[in-house]
This record gives structure tokens, C-alpha cells and sequence, in this order.
């Protein structure tokens, strides 16, 4: 099982939305991996709690799990398999690829 992690800390929650979870997706299957997490932080400051405790994440966490619903990353990844139980994570179950073809991220494209 072949397990990839990216680090979304330096992003900010507009830059979701303009294709990096995507591209992130995308590159992550083509290295054939089977699991990727996300890691966007818990959005906690010193102990100060965001307003919305009971999602378990920040606001940018928020954005990221709902641009990993949208229809088009269904060709990657698998139907409902959005792990949120870490704080300050959320991974997902990619497809299987037969025939990896990267190595490692190029999010430059952005």
C-alpha cells in the first residue's frame, strides 16, 4: 500500500478552489499511490477554537474537503472513502493505477 502526504500549510483557503486539490489528486494517482493525505491543520491558534469545533478542522480544512467532493476528481478518486478522524488532516482512497508514471509533486503548473 502506497501512502502519499502533502503539506497544504502555506496555501490559503482561495487557492483551493483554483485547481491545487486537483492537480494534487491527479499527481498523486499518477504516482500510484493508494492513500493521500491532505495535511491543512487543525485551525487552532494557541489553543482559540475556530467557531466550528464540531468539523474537527479549520477553515481550510473545510475548503479542502469541499473541493474533494466536487464530481470531477471521481475519475481518481474512490466514492466516499474521505477520512476526517485526524485533526489537522484528511485523506483519500485513490483508484488503482496499473502503470504509475511520476515520481514526485510539480504543483509549479499552478
Amino acid at each position: 500500500m502506497k501512502v502519499v502526504q502533502f503539506d497544504l500549510h502555506g496555501y490559503y483557503p482561495e487557492h483551493i478552489y483554483g485547481g491545487i486539490v486537483e492537480l494534487i489528486v491527479e499527481q498523486a494517482w499518477e504516482m500510484g499511490a493508494d492513500t493521500l493525505i491532505l495535511i491543512h491543520g487543525h485551525g487552532r491558534n494557541r489553543g482559540v477554537t475556530p467557531g466550528f469545533v464540531n468539523a474537527n478542522t479549520g477553515y481550510l480544512g473545510l475548503q479542502v474537503r469541499a473541493a474533494l467532493q466536487e464530481k470531477d476528481l471521481r475519475k481518481w478518486v474512490k466514492i466516499s472513502t474521505l477520512y476526517r478522524g485526524h485533526n489537522g488532516s484528511t485523506s483519500i482512497r485513490l483508484k488503482p493505477n496499473p502503470s504509475p508514471t511520476r515520481t514526485n509533486f510539480d504543483v509549479s503548473q499552478e
